[in-house]
């Protein structure tokens, strides 16, 4: 897969974006990524946020390039967040099928992918995502770890 680098910066998601971050984390993730975050939550229904559980930074591979991340849906309808049939967890159980149609309704109307054996693993711009579009080529290659 070929790289055409995008000069796009990692923002910091918990202090730049509206979009929530559990307390105590940091997700970074590439500016494109971020934009289509905003356009999915604005997608879901008011009780139902977005919660950006990994970006760049996680301990493994395939969050390298700030493209790829990890998130949940949370209800807020009374009081704190809720937790939701799909929440994202150390053991994660199959999530509840309306639940997975209402996040991959929002996030692939803003043009993230799925890896499909990870429901919680969504990506824009990295190698993921262009193999699974038919890109050209990738937008986002590794971003050394900050």
């Amino acid at each position: 897969m070929s790289l055409d680098e995008s000069t796009e910066s990692l923002v910091d998601v918990a202090a730049s974006a509206p979009l929530t971050v559990p307390p105590g984390r940091r997700a970074l993730l590439r500016f494109g990524v971020v934009e289509r975050l905003v356009v999915a939550q604005s997608l879901l229904p008011r009780s139902v946020q977005l919660v950006i559980v990994a970006g760049h930074g996680a301990q493994d591979a395939v969050h390298r390039t700030g493209g790829a991340v990890d998130l949940t849906l949370f209800s807020v309808d009374d009081g704190p967040p809720a937790d939701l049939p799909c929440c994202h967890g150390g053991a994660v159980e199959p999530a509840a099928p309306g639940c997975l149609q209402l996040l991959g309704g929002a996030l692939s109307a803003s043009g993230l992918v799925n890896d499909p054996r990870r429901w919680w693993h969504w990506s824009y711009g990295d190698s993921p995502w262009a193999l699974i579009t038919g890109a050209a080529h990738a937008r986002y290659g590794p971003v050394p770890r900050l």
